[in-house]
């Protein structure tokens, strides 16, 4: 099975879930960790919503039932991406470096990861 693939069952297997475990997630990749619990566990209950706390918390690290339901579009990639452009034109202007070229390695790795972002 492809990614594309795996992310398709893994929104309908959510789907399938208590409503209020989807909306009380941190993030995507959240729904992504426990389905991989749930794979590697075939033992447990098919619906995550009727596990033991303590496996939900070993999926995921925390028990989103405890939480009020949260905004999970944001994964941070947007904000860590607008970090490194600003770190990029911060290392690029500082005047006082020990010879010309020292920052070169380091912006041309961020300029990698921004080109991939």
């Amino acid at each position: 099975m492809n990614a594309r693939e795996t992310l398709a069952h893994v929104a309908d297997w959510l789907g399938w879930q208590d409503e209020d475990l989807s909306a009380r997630l941190r993030n995507a990749f959240d729904a992504l960790r426990l389905y991989d619990y749930a794979q590697a566990h075939p033992d447990l209950d098919e619906m995550a919503d009727e596990w033991d706390e303590k496996h939900i918390i070993a999926a995921l690290g925390y028990n989103p039932f405890e939480l009020e339901c949260v905004d999970a579009e944001n994964t941070g990639a947007t904000e860590s991406a607008d970090a490194l452009r600003n770190a990029y034109v911060l290392i690029d202007s500082v005047p006082f470096v020990k010879q010309e070229g020292d920052t070169l390695y380091v912006l041309s790795q961020i300029a990698r990861v921004l080109s991939v972002a």
